[in-house]
């Protein structure tokens, strides 16, 4: 930086310097206007002129730059391309151009006004010279579309050669969208001078990192012990660069101190939506909305993604009217109509507006059919409005979607047991009492009213953790601890439940040892622990950013009923002692690991039973007083829910 000013000065005319001058201040306005004078005094370069202006969320001064382009200038064609795709990017018409570039922006213009599906139709059989392969690769994989991305990348290795080095990185891409990052690996390896990193090109840094972070996931592989000091270097080299910073933050998060992370967040304003959602995945949601909530110019396409964002942090804040206000009205362009459509219903599912969820779905699954997440929230909408066939189909398309992903059938869900419980015991005639997936919904459309009673919960606060104790476990024991300073904590691990359960529980030790799951054991223990000493128990993937002993008063037991389908979790359970629900809930999981040879922890011994039993005593008359069921608008109030722990990208998940 200290030399920059010199350089200015050195080259009078340099383009690129009076580039580098504003994006190293975009506040400058005297940078701006040096570089404004050498594009116009030189004739060249319009369009570098008109995308930093662009960059800086003002449209129409870089539409401006453009408007009187002189033939005879060296770059007059590339601006005119720049013209064109800044018209389109702001919701005009261009001016139709020839050759490659105007294909590509035909076919821009195509994706956004009618979506994925158009353009895929568009393409069908097109494999000429002129086709955009690495922009349309890229399209189809931000769709999840990996079936016809897998076709567009083998026809561009025919076109170009499997060993062309646009080939390759396109191949290392999917591999990295697959989740795959030993096939990545390979890939990267082939492509030589290992040892000077500092001078790969800024993509290959980035697809290094990403397989870093992947093969991170496996505690024992090797790079999980380099990935902070790589993620170090990597920004180092290139700190401008905005997806090497994002990848950087996810370093941080899983290998770092998440406490010292929000410390350095809370004062980095150089990408405000990249902040905002590091803080919103670290349980921090209103820190994440002053983020980006930050007012700053930006183009159009990034106002419209930063209101979804605000919608998105509203909404795990518990604010469903914020987060509808913030979501405003639908964009025109797609993907960002599929972006809100996706948030929309999420809003409307939140509400428990499942009609509303539909329809405002209905169009972005007709114009982008591929995209997963759509899938699911229609899936859980026709679940919540009782057409389970509907729900039953759209989770169908997602696992044909997600073996398109992974090359292998991903197996059954919880959303798969659910729906099909629901739907089996429809048919068969049964009612919630021995279906969690009717359970589930009725609770869901029906919340219990509470009625307040001299209840006695136990301030007391348990944990259950097996394995090391990282920076993220050791930071919700401190916030949980921090926030309740009236109530004793107490951390279980295996020896320790153990222990508890010979004194309180003999007939469960046996049974507690033998299963193979942690999250079988964690469950089997905070059941007998809720039931024969009472208290607050809670997972440590769940950030307290208030008190919760306010839903303490008044009440025997709080219960909260998940977001997604309506069944009652087990991460955060509250109840005196001696309550009849949990004694039926425990006699049921311990039948029922007694019986079952593989258990599905959250099926046999977690929310689905808890479900059930739940909904029993909501609806009797003796037990119901003094049980206070939580919406997760209201949980997530005060608490931040499920939060994204290291060990939950390996084989260690439901720890």
């Amino acid at each position: 930086a200290p030399a920059l000013p010199r350089a200015l000065a050195d080259h009078p005319w340099s383009i690129d310097l009076a580039l580098i001058a504003v994006r190293a201040d975009p506040g400058d306005a005297a940078a701006l206007e040096a570089l404004r004078a050498r594009v116009t005094a030189q004739n060249r370069r319009k369009a570098a002129l008109a995308r930093q202006l662009w960059a800086l969320g003002r449209p129409e001064a870089a539409l401006q730059a453009l408007d009187a382009l002189d033939p005879a200038s060296e770059t007059w064609r590339g601006d005119r391309v720049a013209r064109a795709e800044l018209t389109l990017l702001s919701g005009g018409t261009p001016e139709g151009l020839d050759g490659a570039e105007g294909f590509r922006l035909s076919l821009l213009a195509l994706y956004r006004r009618q979506g994925a599906a158009a353009l895929a139709e568009r393409i069908a059989g097109h494999v000429g010279p002129d086709l955009p392969w690495s922009w349309l690769i890229g399209v189809f994989l931000d769709e999840r579309d990996f079936r016809r991305t897998r076709a567009l990348l083998d026809a561009f290795a025919r076109q170009r050669g499997a060993d062309h080095p646009a080939v390759r990185a396109e191949r290392i891409r999917l591999a990295l969208e697959c989740d795959d990052p030993a096939t990545a690996r390979a890939e990267i390896d082939t492509l030589g001078a290992a040892d000077t990193p500092w001078l790969w090109p800024q993509r290959r840094l980035a697809q290094h990192l990403r397989c870093s972070l992947l093969e991170a996931a496996d505690p024992d592989h090797p790079a999980a012990r380099t990935l902070a000091d790589l993620a170090d270097r990597v920004l180092r080299l290139y700190p401008g660069n905005a997806v090497l910073r994002a990848l950087a933050l996810s370093a941080r998060e899983m290998t770092g101190d998440w406490d010292a992370l929000a410390t350095d967040l809370a004062t980095d304003t150089a990408d405000p939506p990249a902040t905002a959602r590091a803080l919103l995945r670290l349980g921090l949601p209103e820190a994440a909305l002053t983020a980006v909530c930050i007012q700053r110019s930006a183009p159009p396409d990034q106002q419209v993604r930063t209101r979804l964002r605000e919608a998105e942090i509203r909404l795990r804040m518990g604010d469903l009217a914020g987060a509808g206000h913030a979501l405003g009205t639908p964009p025109a362009a797609w993907p960002l109509r599929a972006d809100h459509a996706y948030w929309a219903a999420e809003i409307a599912l939140a509400g428990r507006d499942p009609a509303a969820a539909l329809a405002a779905l209905a169009p972005a699954l007709r114009d982008g059919s591929a995209r997963m997440g759509l899938h699911l929230s229609a899936a859980r909408a026709g679940f919540l409005a009782g057409d389970l066939t509907l729900a039953l189909d759209h989770l169908t398309q997602f696992r044909r979607l997600k073996t398109d992903q992974l090359g292998e059938d991903p197996g059954e869900d919880l959303r798969d047991r659910i729906v099909g419980d629901a739907a089996n015991a429809t048919s068969e005639g049964r009612g919630p009492e021995t279906s969690p997936g009717l359970a589930a919904r009725a609770l869901a459309l029906s919340p219990p009213g509470f009625t307040a009673t001299a209840g006695a919960i136990p301030r007391q606060l348990a944990h259950y953790w097996e394995g090391p104790r990282s920076a993220p476990v050791e930071r919700g024991l401190r916030a949980w601890a921090a926030q309740h300073p009236d109530l004793s904590q107490q951390l279980f691990d295996a020896a320790g439940a153990t222990a508890w359960l010979s004194r309180h529980t003999p007939d469960l030790t046996a049974l507690f040892q033998r299963q193979t799951l942690p999250a079988a054991r964690a469950d089997l223990f905070r059941l007998a622990w809720i039931l024969h000493q009472g208290g607050v128990f809670t997972d440590l993937d769940e950030y307290p950013r208030a008190p919760v002993t306010p839903w303490l008063e008044g009440a025997r037991a709080v219960l909260v009923i998940e977001e997604g389908h309506g069944t009652i979790a087990n991460n955060f359970l509250a109840a005196e002692p001696g309550l009849p629900l949990f004694a039926r809930t425990l006699d049921g999981v311990a039948r029922t690991l007694a019986e079952t040879e593989a258990p599905y922890p959250w099926w046999h011994s977690g929310p689905a039973p808890l479900t059930v039993q739940a909904l029993a005593a909501s609806r009797d008359a003796g037990e119901s007083p003094g049980l206070r069921f939580l919406g997760q608008p209201d949980y997530d109030t005060r608490v931040a829910t499920n939060l994204p722990f290291p060990h939950k990208r390996g084989a260690l998940h439901w720890r």
